[in-house]
């Protein structure tokens, strides 16, 4: 009773009583691989979501991930391009600022002479407005083994960043040490031809429910290793070493928000740690999960408010990859400039064809 008592004291010194305006960019990968015969189809989604007077309001809705940065707001998506069917499509992310058209390429359609398709699979797990980080899934032509990896880039820039040249040298060590240990798991052999050595190219960042045994909290760094088909392939591993929060975005009352996720409301409502944040005013709790992916719940002195605030209109699959916060003049900024970019159809990216795969 005494905890009870001393939880329901913080909140009542803790809730404002005049909430600061501020705003939140979200942005999803949505799954929409279930709606077409197992096409993997890749589709992303941003929304900006205002909290004022008392009141969360959906404010834009764009297609594809909407970035902000210093130079002004930049697109992030992908084309899928290739014959219809979970087989022999290749993907292409890109990055531009928004107004651009995305050039993209090279596709190399498959050699009409094989009875068989490579697939080429490209994933957008995180975004900030410095860096991307992408997982990538490779199905070589008529070949029954598969490769995984991840690769991240400074925004804007396709050369690929060492983990080095982000986190320093004990991140890489780091993911020598999870390399090793995902290996000695998964009962891999040092002896088997062709088995992966770690990259320090190899890594990204990913949200921890997209990582089966996970059980760090929110963001979490990954590699991959790969190995011949007769090895038993390849898998992504947790690299165990914290991201700093330059990164990720801050966390706002974390102490408050643990407390609140300890109460009936968020068992009820399934709302994990890491997978919820709470406003920099502290006035509204922002829960993630997978259907709907974003919901928002009101904050009172008694806690979570029971009802359902907000939650955005899409009820597919889908996962976080980017968080961005405003406050002040920034949001009215953000509102103005993102409705205005609503109301247009963003530019469609450009495919260039190379030579076919296999030809002289």
């Amino acid at each position: 009773m005494r905890s009870i008592l001393c939880t329901l004291l913080i909140l009542s010194l803790w809730i404002p009583h005049a909430p600061a305006q501020s705003a939140v960019l979200i942005g999803l990968h949505v799954d929409a691989s279930h709606l077409g015969d197992g096409e993997h189809q890749t589709s992303y989604r941003t929304y900006l979501i205002t909290f004022s007077d008392g009141k969360a309001q959906l404010a834009a809705d764009l297609p594809d991930l909407i970035v902000p940065r210093k130079d002004g707001f930049w697109r992030v998506g992908a084309v899928h391009k290739g014959p219809p069917g979970k087989y022999g499509a290749q993907e292409f992310v890109y990055d531009v600022p928004v107004r651009l058209v995305p050039h993209v390429g090279d596709y190399h359609p498959d050699n009409p002479d094989w009875n068989c398709s490579e697939t080429d699979q490209a994933t957008v797990e995180f975004v900030n407005p410095d860096l991307l980080s992408v997982s990538y899934f490779t199905e070589p032509a008529c070949s029954l083994q598969v490769e995984f990896q991840h690769r991240t880039y400074k925004l804007g820039e396709r050369q690929e960043l060492e983990i080095t040249a982000v986190l320093g040298a004990a991140a890489w060590a780091a993911e020598k040490k999870a390399d090793a240990h995902a290996k000695a798991k998964d009962n891999k052999s040092p002896d088997c031809v062709g088995l992966s050595k770690p990259e320090s190219t190899n890594w990204g960042i990913e949200l921890s429910g997209r990582l089966p045994g996970s059980e760090a909290k929110s963001w979490v760094l990954v590699s991959d290793f790969n190995g011949p088909h007769v090895c038993g392939d390849g898998d992504t591993y947790e690299i165990r070493f914290p991201i700093p929060e330059s990164l990720t975005g801050p966390t706002y009352h974390t102490d408050t928000l643990s407390s609140l996720l300890q109460s009936q409301v968020a068992r009820d409502n399934y709302i994990l740690p890491g997978e919820a944040l709470l406003t920099p005013a502290g006035d509204f709790l922002v829960a993630f999960g997978y259907s709907p992916p974003v919901r928002i719940f009101g904050i009172e002195s008694r806690g979570i408010e029971p009802k359902l605030a907000l939650s955005v209109p899409t009820n597919l699959e889908s996962n976080v990859v980017m968080v961005q916060w405003a406050l002040g003049k920034h949001v009215r900024e953000w509102e103005s400039e993102l409705q205005s970019l609503q109301k247009i159809h963003l530019p469609e990216p450009t495919v260039t064809t190379g030579k076919r795969q296999g030809n002289d």
